[in-house]
């Protein structure tokens, strides 16, 4: 009986302590409740105020401003001093600003004369291009000019016509906001937020970090359902940071802008606490110690034997851990000296992915490297097969797996770099069950477990991929994804280390070709100044043979050397191989065009001289030159000079049919003796190159025409 009622007083004391506790938690949730509704409509009312005072001052500054253009506003000091009075007077405001159409700042508060800045890109702005959106409050903003944390509280100028102006906007200052709301009275926990309700963009909260505007989130979802039942005020519950808060909003003023103050649904448990433990401290104190003896006792009990049962299965655990962290890092270090000391790619890849096996426990393990996706078989479409090297007990059943390198299944690692792991391919999402019917023939074995690691070299270039299968589900562990990542960076880097040497050899057999190619050019070059010195010695001969005076020798051969000189210019650009024959003709007839460019005419397709034939050439285009200078069309200003040419591949090389063609000069008769010129065209051109040369002596005008075949490796191909 003593017993039975001291289990029934003890009864009594726990439900009546029951029902004092429930009735303490329902009025601290109700006045937590109270308090943050009436702390809305508070703080709504403040902001209310604060705006409209904003919109007065967004007038006032409209309107002094109404009569003036953009290019008055800008340097007007008196204009930026009204305006710097309203901004004084307003302790939240941060600064007034004028933006033109463009957004380019025209006026600001902030500094005088008015900095370059911009605010096309700010919500505040764009929201008042297409339409008058009234006074819009735009998201939180670092400042470019001030680089203080705000927002942007904006009203559209127009013209009278009722077209774009501009935007008169104020910024206003989050740590006045947030020191306002400090000072307040609120419940433990609370926060307080300025919450735009057609995006839920958050404008302003406390507490926040200073100079930051990284807020805490909303629960957008329940608030949008809060504000869609009541757009005016209201209470609902939310998530925040995995945490559920208790929240109250009201609308500011008619704008759609809301303050919301939430509390953790939570916040009465502290108090709470604290008056459950003075008004039962007494009454509960007997209860309390009995159970709290009887809870220690067996607690006690059973934390022995817990601990115990624990010690054994952690020393187990360990145990095994470490014999396996072992044997890992022997078959880490193995694989490592054998990588160090390898240089053939196949023997890496099988090293790497032998390692691979051991290490994951796979029954199938390959290692394609070098992917070329564009390698096609000439036999047929399919992709040819990639070097790989390929492990495991399945070995032999897969010997063929190039065939199905290219499922979508390597796809992902071989081609995008990504690292895939999967308990059991066929109902992975990411590929379908599907895969084995389209890739796979029927006799392979299904393997279900999946591990595919990239191997990527240091410039981010994916170098190939190990890939393990398992015909069991779930085999394979993060622990062996982290150990093939390591695996695949050791590979990735030997794999540069061949690549480095490979080539370093190339980088060798370069240099010793261009040293070979240096001793050819300086063998040629010492083959091209004897020629030089015989050309000049013929030069020298002809020239004396031709001129009657120490001063016309002196004229006609230096002319002659300086054309030769260009000639040799331009085979010199060319490393001696070749010169262009449209720079030998424009380097001697560019001297005598005039300002419409139509005395001289210069026409055909792309033609390289050769070395051999780009000397006479020269020269003989040199004499043509100086004879009309001197005799023929160019010696009188209505004369013009036509060099007309064509050409075309045959067996033996590249066929030259050039004509010189002289009009609008003196009459032309036939020489009654034959010049430096003419036996050079004649001779030179005929002995050297074994060209045929027409000379007409018409009345018009000299018609000279050269036909030419031009030996293979000087010339290019004008149809190329």
């Amino acid at each position: 009986m003593t017993l039975a009622m001291g289990f029934l007083g003890i009864a009594f004391i726990v439900l009546t302590f029951a029902f004092i506790a429930w009735e303490q938690r329902s009025r601290l949730i109700q006045r937590d409740v109270d308090d943050i509704r009436n702390n809305a409509f508070f703080l709504a009312d403040h902001a209310a105020r604060l705006l409209e005072v904003t919109d007065v001052t967004l007038r006032q500054t409209a309107a002094l401003m109404e009569d003036e253009s953009w290019y008055t506003v800008s340097p007007s000091r008196s204009l930026w001093e009204q305006i710097r009075a309203v901004k004084q007077a307003l302790p939240f405001i941060e600064d007034i600003w004028l933006n033109d159409a463009q957004g380019k700042l025209r006026l600001t508060t902030a500094a005088f004369p008015t900095p370059e800045s911009s605010a096309l890109d700010r919500d505040a702005f764009q929201a008042q291009m297409d339409t008058d959106q009234g006074l819009f409050v735009g998201e939180p903003i670092i400042g470019r000019v001030t680089n203080a944390p705000t927002f942007m509280v904006s009203r559209r100028l127009q013209y009278p016509n009722g077209t774009f102006r501009g935007v008169v906007s104020v910024t206003v200052s989050l740590t006045y906001l947030n020191d306002y709301w400090a000072r307040l009275r609120l419940p433990r926990g609370t926060r307080v937020s300025l919450i735009r309700a057609s995006d839920g963009k958050i404008i302003a909260q406390h507490p926040m970090e200073l100079g930051n505007i990284s807020f805490a989130p909303i629960d957008k979802d329940a608030f949008d359902r809060a504000i869609s039942e009541n757009f005016e005020a209201g209470l609902y519950t939310a998530v925040s940071d995995g945490r559920e808060r208790l929240g109250a909003y009201h609308r500011i003023g008619q704008l759609p802008l809301h303050v919301r103050v939430s509390i953790p649904a939570d916040s009465y448990w502290r108090p709470w606490i604290d008056q459950i433990r003075i008004y039962g401290s007494f009454a509960l104190f007997a209860l309390i110690a009995l159970l709290a003896l009887m809870a220690v006792a067996a607690h006690q009990f059973q934390e022995q034997a817990a601990t115990a049962a624990l010690l054994e299965r952690e020393v187990a655990l360990r145990t095994s851990e470490l014999r396996t962290e072992t044997a890992a890092l022997e078959v880490l270090n193995r694989t490592g000296r054998a990588l160090a000391a390898e240089l053939e790619f196949g023997k890496i890849a099988q090293h790497v992915i032998d390692a691979g096996v051991e290490l994951t426990g796979a029954q199938i393990g390959a290692f394609f490297y070098h992917v070329d996706e564009h390698a096609q078989t000439s036999d047929s479409a399919r992709p040819a097969p990639m070097p790989y090297a390929i492990s495991g007990e399945l070995q032999a059943k897969f010997a063929d797996i190039a065939m199905v390198q290219h499922t979508s299944v390597f796809a992902p690692t071989l081609v995008e770099g990504e690292i895939v792991r999967s308990d059991d391919i066929t109902t992975d999402p990411r590929f379908g069950p599907a895969e084995r019917r389209r890739d796979v023939p029927d006799w392979h074995p299904l393997l279900r477990s999946y591990l595919a690691v990239p191997v990527v070299s240091r410039t981010g270039a994916i170098e190939g991929a190990l890939l393990f299968g398992h015909e069991k589900l779930g085999v394979f562990t993060a622990r062996a994804e982290r150990l093939v990542i390591g695996l695949a960076g050791q590979a990735a880097i030997t794999l540069e280390n061949s690549n480095l040497y490979k080539a370093a050899q190339h980088e060798i057999e370069e240099r010793k070709q261009a040293q070979a190619q240096q001793s050819l050019l300086i063998r040629e070059l010492h083959h091209r100044v004897k020629n030089t010195l015989a050309t000049v010695q013929a030069v020298v001969g002809a020239t004396a043979r031709s001129t009657s005076s120490i001063e016309d020798f002196y004229a006609a051969f230096v002319g002659r050397i300086i054309s030769l000189a260009n000639t040799h210019s331009l085979l010199t650009e060319a490393i001696w191989q070749t010169a262009s024959l449209r720079e030998i003709l424009e380097k001697e007839l560019s001297p005598y065009n005039d300002d419409t460019g139509e005395r001289i005419i210069i026409d055909g397709p792309p033609v390289e001289l050769p070395s051999e034939a780009a000397v006479p050439i020269g020269m003989a285009i040199h004499e043509l030159t100086t004879n009309a200078a001197k005799y023929g069309a160019l010696s009188i200003a209505a004369g013009h000079v036509i060099v007309r040419w064509e050409s075309a591949i045959e067996p033996g090389g590249l066929r030259l049919k050039l004509t010189w063609s002289e009009e609008g000069g003196p009459s032309v008769e036939p020489p009654k003796r034959q010049g430096f010129g003419s036996r050079l065209l004649h001779r030179v051109l005929a002995t050297q190159l074994n060209a045929a040369v027409q000379m007409d002596f018409e009345p018009s005008g000299l018609k000279v025409s050269i036909d030419v075949l031009l030996r293979p490796g000087g010339f290019v191909n004008p149809s190329a």
